[in-house]
């Protein structure tokens, strides 16, 4: 957007684009395809996707399931719908400024690894999906007292691995520092706000059922 085109390029982001890049391109050929493997595991909410089919199967897992999908959905609607339509911020390596400095990229014949996104790159939608389900699962954890010793690993597991997402992001110079940083902010605000979702949403229905139900049957009596 005009009003934030003055501070989308900054020196903070650029020189940790540069860095991030630097030490990507001095990466053995086999660590770098394990961190593109990791980073579209993202794509499409693929990961969460598959995930949340494997934890519906089972009773105990079922929860952890149905927050997979909510972080989905929540990500889709906040963050693709509409943070990134409002800050239309253009990706690192579609700056004609700093592109040249990305050498991950100018040593790969001037091609971007992994798929190249197409949308807004604040806030990064990656992290974003990450922390919003991470964020569930860990409120899930803080009260449900009872639960804890089985939702802790799932916990510590999927904050590590919204962590290392989000570097991964920044790595391949599909982001900036800054994208990722708001993404986690956002998706841990909209993931909280999810699990009261999750929460209140079956007691909600039942209340409008119970009231639509009330009505009819006075109808009937008078």
């Amino acid at each position: 957007m005009f009003i934030l085109s003055n501070i989308w390029s900054n020196g903070f982001d650029n020189s940790i684009a540069i860095w991030f890049s630097n030490l990507f391109d001095k990466m053995p050929h086999f660590l770098q395809d394990i961190i593109i493997a990791f980073s579209s595991l993202g794509d499409y909410g693929i990961f969460f996707i598959l995930a949340g089919i494997l934890f519906l199967f089972f009773k105990k897992t079922r929860k952890l399931g149905i927050y997979c999908f909510v972080g989905i959905i929540l990500a889709l609607i906040f963050n693709d719908l509409i943070f990134k339509n409002i800050f239309d911020r253009a990706r690192p390596f579609e700056d004609p400024e700093l592109l040249p400095q990305l050498v991950s990229i100018t040593n790969h014949d001037g091609i971007v690894y992994g798929i190249a996104p197409s949308s807004a790159s604040f806030p990064s939608g990656h992290t974003f999906e990450c922390f919003s389900v991470a964020s569930l699962i860990t409120i899930e954890y803080i009260f449900n007292k009872k639960e804890r010793k089985f939702y802790l690993p799932f916990m510590i597991f999927f904050i590590v691995f919204a962590v290392i997402m989000g570097l991964t992001r920044v790595l391949l110079s599909h982001h900036y520092m800054s994208d990722v940083i708001a993404g986690m902010g956002l998706g841990i605000v909209i993931g909280i706000l999810g699990y009261y979702l999750v929460k209140y949403t079956p007691t909600l229905y039942n209340l409008i059922k119970n009231k639509i139900k009330e009505k009819k049957e006075n109808k009937e009596n008078n």
